[in-house]
């Protein structure tokens, strides 16, 4: 029952994640600027996507015990141990709209193809961590010296740079 539950909550946060897109929270603010100008912040972003995924295939593993689909997607748990693969993989696909729908079709194609389920939800996690993921021209500047008059006009500027 605690495995079911646990893995509730981690399904959760692929449906919470997307109301939090262009927030202008002020930790939703620090967290893209960070995101945008430290390379080491994004491997640690990678890191904590990945032991995510693992701790949602230990969670899937004991309730269904010998389920043979959760194979493939621990190859691609495999894949992306590494931190500089994982951030090539999320510019990669960031940076051209024709494989992000084709990786959000084969997500959903996954998801309603029985002993797939697991490979399913990994592409999800996946396309959230993209959606997250700072745009090529937010990860070109580096961080100005502008100083803004108010909170307002740094959001604005913040999330109009970094979901472009």
């Amino acid at each position: 029952m605690t495995f079911i539950i646990i893995n509730l909550i981690l399904l959760a946060i692929i449906f919470v994640a997307p109301f939090l897109y262009r927030s202008k929270k002020r930790w939703m603010i620090r967290f893209c600027q960070r995101m945008a100008i430290s390379e080491n912040f994004r491997k640690f972003y990678a890191h904590i996507m990945v032991l995510i995924l693992i701790f949602f295939h230990f969670t899937y593993y004991w309730q269904h015990v010998g389920e043979y689909g959760l194979m493939l997607s621990t190859i691609l748990i495999f894949f992306l141990f590494s931190p500089t693969r994982t951030v090539g993989l999320l510019q990669g696909i960031r940076n051209n709209r024709f494989v992000m729908g084709f990786v959000f079709t084969l997500t959903l194609a996954a998801l309603f193809t029985p002993h797939l389920y697991t490979l399913g939800v990994t592409l999800g996690y996946l396309l959230v961590a993209i959606m997250y993921y700072p745009s090529w021209k937010s990860r070109s500047k580096k961080e100005q010296q502008k100083v803004y008059s108010t909170w307002d006009e740094l959001a604005e500027n913040t999330v109009n740079n970094y979901y472009h």
